[in-house]
């Protein structure tokens, strides 16, 4: 039984992580380079991007093909939101790399000790529901 709920959670978690929609950001050269995409193989086609700052929106455009954009970057700081329709939305705040301090660039912006913590609390829940399903045997 407990064999079963564990492997139903398994798929559950698999099929939820395909659904995801991702957003990745890039400024080379004065451009702003915007990639939008489900999982690797299926991109966002058509998805409304919009670029904003604390005044509103600045831009709007639409992904290719590929899940792919681009555009002249605004300005240093502001965010970014892809929405693939459907309730798929996602969000990122931007910094151009140019204006980035030099420490900045080690780790991501949104990388925190509570996501590190969380992600060793689940291997560990992991761990202990695999020790106790062997167990019972």
């Amino acid at each position: 039984m407990i064999r079963k709920i564990f492997l139903l959670l398994l798929f559950g978690a698999a099929v939820l992580s395909a659904h995801k929609l991702n957003l990745f950001l890039y400024d080379e050269n004065g451009t702003l380079f915007i990639q939008s995409y489900f999982h690797k193989s299926a991109p966002c086609k058509n998805c409304e991007v919009t670029i904003e700052n604390e005044n509103g929106v600045i831009s709007e455009l639409f992904t290719d093909e590929e899940g792919r954009a681009q555009i002249e970057l605004p300005q240093s700081v502001f965010s970014v939101s892809a929405d693939g329709g459907m309730g798929h939305f996602v969000k990122k705040d931007y910094q151009s790399k140019d204006d980035k301090p030099a420490d900045s660039a080690a780790l991501p912006k949104d990388t925190t000790w509570q996501n590190t913590a969380l992600g060793l609390c689940i291997m560990a829940a992991l761990f202990l529901v695999l020790w106790f399903v062997k167990r019972k045997k």
